[in-house]
């Protein structure tokens, strides 16, 4: 496998640079792929995602790989080598010849791309700076010859460099910081689970099978791509509710992170009351005025008390009008969330 080697310090630029342009991942990749080939002269060569939620790889830039090889990299089998070889835990570059267990005891060598004349090859895990195993550079030549020691070395160091560049949770992450009080966050999965959201901490009220994620997951199925509701904590926070805001995701690779949920302090709660609070979020939610009262079990009568007080609370000049400002602002109990206080 030949190499050649342009001064470390050029390629390192290059690739913090592709780490800032405005493109999509796709096109990062497109653009490290180009970089590297001047580094790593491969026949074959791919960078892809590690889509933990459904336990796959996502190509982001794949070139010269046979059709049934990129099959199979698709699939489950792909994610199994990844394992056994360790590639999660953070190791330094492998060439074939230096895997810890025979090339042969690989399908993906000995029954795709061996078969297909590749003869060596260089695997480089990509970890964020922060220590998350993001996914992988695989390039594979039809020459035999491994790269050399200095070029693992350098590849080695763009690792990071490199997982920046291609990082989803870099979008995510800024999305989330426009919600400057947030306190807590985390990011749903489009399989039903969450994933830590970076620099935020995780919360009680957002742990799997929590009635907010619940909420959360129906404004985004709703097509909302933000929408901000209230949620009783009871004494651990100073007003008893916290405001939820969810923000959906941007539609990159890999798909599968869907919508930020964060938690971030009530606010102005207007003077609302918890019963006026619920009247209004029955009414966002389709239920019709008529029978709010028998869901809520309290008099009609209330219910229209209820409604009056929070009209003049919010400074409207109708009900309905309440009902689209406390839409808007957050400052309302979703049904599915009566139950919580």
């Amino acid at each position: 496998m030949t190499a050649i080697t342009p001064p470390a310090h050029q390629v390192l630029d290059e690739v913090t640079a592709i780490g800032g342009h405005r493109g999509g991942l796709p096109e990062r990749a497109e653009e490290l792929l180009d970089v590297l080939h001047r580094l790593v002269r491969f026949d074959a060569g791919r960078i892809a995602l590690f889509d933990a939620p459904r336990h796959r790889q996502t190509d982001l830039a794949i070139r010269g790989y046979p059709d049934r090889a990129r099959q199979y990299l698709a699939g489950p089998g792909a994610i199994h080598d990844a394992e056994l070889l360790g590639l999660h835990r953070d190791p330094p570059p492998m060439r074939i010849r230096d895997l810890p267990r025979p090339a042969a005891e690989f399908p993906i060598w000995a029954e795709y791309l061996h078969p297909a004349g590749f003869r060596e090859g260089v695997l480089v895990p990509l970890v964020t700076p922060d220590g998350r195993y993001l996914g992988l550079f695989a390039a594979m030549s039809h020459d035999a010859r491994p790269v050399s020691d200095a070029t693992c070395a350098l590849l080695g160091r763009l690792s990071r460099p490199m997982a920046h560049a291609l990082d989803p949770m870099r979008a995510i992450e800024a999305l989330a910081a426009l919600v400057t009080d947030a306190i807590a966050g985390v990011v749903l999965t489009g399989s039903g689970g969450t994933v830590a959201l970076p620099g935020l901490p995780g919360h009680r009220l957002l742990r799997p099978g929590s009635p907010i994620l619940a909420e959360a997951r129906t404004c985004y199925d709703d097509g909302d791509t933000r929408a901000t509701f209230l949620t009783p904590t009871g004494p651990a926070a100073p007003s008893g509710y916290l405001n939820v805001t969810v923000l959906a995701c941007p539609d990159q690779p890999p798909h599968e992170l869907t919508a930020v949920v964060l938690l971030r302090p009530a606010g102005d709660l207007r003077h609302l009351c918890h019963r006026e609070m619920t009247v209004l979020g029955m009414l966002i939610s389709g239920c019709a005025i008529g029978d709010v009262g028998a869901r809520l079990r309290i008099p009609a009568h209330s219910v229209r008390v209820a409604l009056e007080q929070a009209r003049a609370k919010l400074g409207t000049s109708s009900s309905a009008a309440a009902v689209m400002r406390a839409a808007d602002h957050g400052l309302y109990l979703p049904p599915s969330l009566i139950r919580s206080a």
